[in-house]
């Protein structure tokens, strides 16, 4: 499974329960969907599944607030050398 699928798979069934399907382009933050505590779940999970550590400088609301912006945040960060290791 690649990295998108896995985390719209953690957002869906960790994040919302599995009570609601989420599109690539729906806003997470949204209505409260995902609140400031599912945000940090989600970031401890991108940091323990893939090893990728995300700056506190870096959680910003165009970061987190669709799985496509999450994407494209993720993948300039892994081209910046992000894979810092624990």
């Amino acid at each position: 499974m690649d990295m998108k699928a896995r985390i719209h798979q953690f957002i869906c069934e960790e994040l919302l329960e599995g009570d609601e399907p989420v599109e690539s382009e729906e806003n997470l933050l949204a209505d409260g969907m995902v609140d400031s505590l599912g945000m940090l779940r989600l970031i401890g999970f991108i940091d323990e599944s893939f090893n990728l550590v995300i700056p506190p400088e870096d959680f910003i609301l165009d970061n987190f607030r669709t799985l496509n912006q999450l994407m494209i945040y993720l993948e300039g960060r892994m081209n910046e050398g992000g894979h810092l290791g624990a």
